[in-house]
């Protein structure tokens, strides 16, 4: 009896085991039922069971409208392992909906699933956190937090344009940077909105619209003056702003700079704001930029368009004042030539002259560019003329000058001509290359002479004769300065004496009184000489009285210094000139 008890609790255990490993262990279960309203059609996410003992014999997915409605068979399905469900209603109702599994072992047929109705509602209304303009690409970006709402797939994004929202894309992302095609920042009033969808694509509320701020910067004509340039910028729509901070970027400098904050205004609630900038330094470029701050979130903000502000007014080009030349035109005439740049309306360039040891303005020009003018009060043949030309900008201020220029003064002492070296190729401002040529005029026309790097050269002796016109001409060699772009010193007229070689008489006198108006007796020919001829002094006994050049002549004394008696004395003069010797003899009266 034991024995069979025990045969009978095994066979019992034996068939426990057996439904453990056969049996099915739950049914499916549906996770969520999207319906696609244009078409219809129904789209049920499953998890199916397992079929232990392979019995499975279909799915059945059965709806009812509503909870007064009959339950319908809405599809067979004769595979196990699914995981969606798709088929057609007949309408787009909020049916409610279950799965039933059939199998056929131990006893068990039909398993139901969980009930589960479509998912027909939408998102809430989602708001981006703010839409700013990124500085270095200058685009609007669109940004955005992680919803609340654990279904949502994605997000749709909108803008306005002609009256309506224009859908842009759909994005998984949280957060897009648009290109300038779409929104275009240098513009106003680019509306953005923004709505969530989930999984069964059903799409949220739009949000509100958010437009950036938009910045304008109007820098006043004359800006180095007055340092004011105002910068407008739009209201940020979208969300309440609690202020505005304003920033410059100084490029020059590559720093950032905090120079204003603007509360918001929501009492009155302008739609756009202003504030100045008198602190920025000239000869700088800078960048704006104006952000807002959403009241309550100091985290959330943003960004408008950025806009360049150069403000070097003295430009790149060099130079600004410049003379480029100081010369003689005529007589006491110097003609002064230079350019120079205007920076304003009321800019003024003077002519300054010095005198003593002061400046004196002599000439005034309001127009930009090249001037010239004619100064008549310089002596030129005795002194130069010192120059500069002094720019006065529209604010008021000598912000500009040139090199001190001189004029050449050309003189000659003994036969040396020397002149004064031109110091305005030579300046920082304007460095060219010049040799000086000193130039005699012939006729009506001026030759060369001689041309260095000096300033003095000696006229050869012997070689011009008379009246002889000289002056100095200056030019640059290296292409700086226009071609045929002269200047000269002054015009200097010397005396170079008469060509005695064109004279050969020889004078010797009859008689002469050593104390009297004729002290010495000597002879007078052009032709000769010093060292050239030779007089000898004889007495009427034949004793030699002097010997001596015939041109200094004989004083009347003997070789002691006395001076001999009154009386007839014997006169032979030796000469040796151009290649050729004479002798002349004869008597002499000495007078007392």
């Amino acid at each position: 009896m034991q024995r069979i008890w025990k045969h009978i609790a095994t066979c019992f255990l034996t068939l426990i085991q057996i439904n453990a490993v056969f049996s099915i262990s739950k049914p499916a279960q549906l996770f969520r039922a999207c319906l696609d309203r244009p078409t219809f059609t129904l789209t049920v996410t499953v998890a199916p069971p397992t079929d232990g003992c392979v019995s499975f014999s279909y799915h059945r997915l059965y709806g009812r409208e509503d909870a007064l409605s009959p339950w319908k068979l809405l599809k067979e399905i004769p595979t196990l392992n699914i995981t969606t469900i798709s088929t057609v209603l007949p309408n787009t109702k909020s049916w409610e909906l279950f799965l039933s599994t059939s199998f056929a072992c131990n006893g068990k047929d039909t398993f139901v699933s969980n009930h589960v109705f479509i998912d027909n509602s939408a998102p809430s209304q989602f708001e981006p956190d703010s839409v700013s303009v990124d500085y270095n690409t200058q685009q609007l970006r669109a940004g955005w937090s992680k919803p609340i709402e654990p279904d949502i797939m994605g997000f749709s994004l909108f803008k306005f344009s002609g009256g309506g929202n224009v859908l842009l894309l759909d994005t998984m992302s949280f957060s897009y940077l648009f290109p300038n095609s779409i929104f275009d920042t240098k513009t106003n009033n680019n509306k953005f909105c923004i709505a969530a969808f989930d999984s069964c694509l059903n799409g949220g509320l739009l949000s509100n619209y958010h437009s950036p701020i938009h910045l304008t910067v109007q820098v006043n004509p004359e800006y180095w003056c007055n340092k004011k340039t105002q910068i407008t910028w739009s209201k940020y729509y979208g969300w309440i702003t609690e202020k505005y901070i304003i920033w410059r970027h100084n490029k020059t400098q590559n720093k950032w700079e905090l120079i204003g904050v603007v509360a918001a205004d929501l009492v009155n609630d302008p739609t756009t704001y202003g504030f100045v900038d008198a602190s920025y330094e000239t000869n700088n470029t800078y960048s704006y930029v104006v952000r807002a701050i959403k009241q309550g979130s100091s985290n959330i903000s943003s960004s408008s368009n950025s806009i360049a502000t150069d403000y070097g007014f003295l430009g790149n080009s060099f130079p600004i004042t410049l003379l480029t030349g100081i010369s003689v035109v005529a007589e006491d005439q110097i003609q002064i030539t230079g350019e120079w740049k205007k920076d304003g309306s009321n800019s003024m360039l003077s002519l300054e002259k010095k005198q003593g040891l002061s400046w004196l303005t002599i000439k005034t020009f309001s127009t930009t560019g090249k001037v010239t003018y004619t100064d008549p009060s310089t002596n030129t043949d005795i002194s130069e003329g010192q120059y500069r030309l002094v720019r006065t900008n529209t604010c008021g201020y000598r912000d500009d000058s040139c090199y001190t220029n001189n004029s050449m003064l050309l003189v000659e002492n003994q036969g040396v001509m020397t002149w004064s070296y031109y110091k305005g190729w030579s300046s920082p401002e304007l460095t060219t290359d010049f040799n000086y040529t000193l130039e005699r005029k012939s006729g009506f026309t001026w030759n060369p002479v001689i041309t260095t790097k000096t300033n003095s050269y000696a006229l050869p002796v012997g070689v011009l004769f008379g009246q002889q016109r000289y002056r100095v001409k200056i030019y640059s060699n290296d292409g700086k300065l226009p071609l045929g772009f002269e200047l000269y010193s002054n015009e200097k007229e010397v005396d170079l004496g008469f060509d005695s070689s064109a004279f050969d008489t020889m004078l010797i006198p009859s008689a002469f009184n050593p104390l009297g108006k004729n002290p010495r007796f000597k002879i007078s020919n052009p032709a000769i000489g010093a060292g050239e001829s030779t007089m000898f002094i004889y007495n009427r006994w034949g004793e030699l009285m002097f010997e001596g050049d015939a041109l200094l002549g004989w004083d009347g004394s003997d070789s002691r210094g006395e001076l001999v008696p009154q009386g007839v004395y014997v006169y032979l003069v030796q000469s040796n000139y151009r290649n050729k010797k004479t002798r002349h003899s004869g008597t002499i009266i000495l007078v007392q």
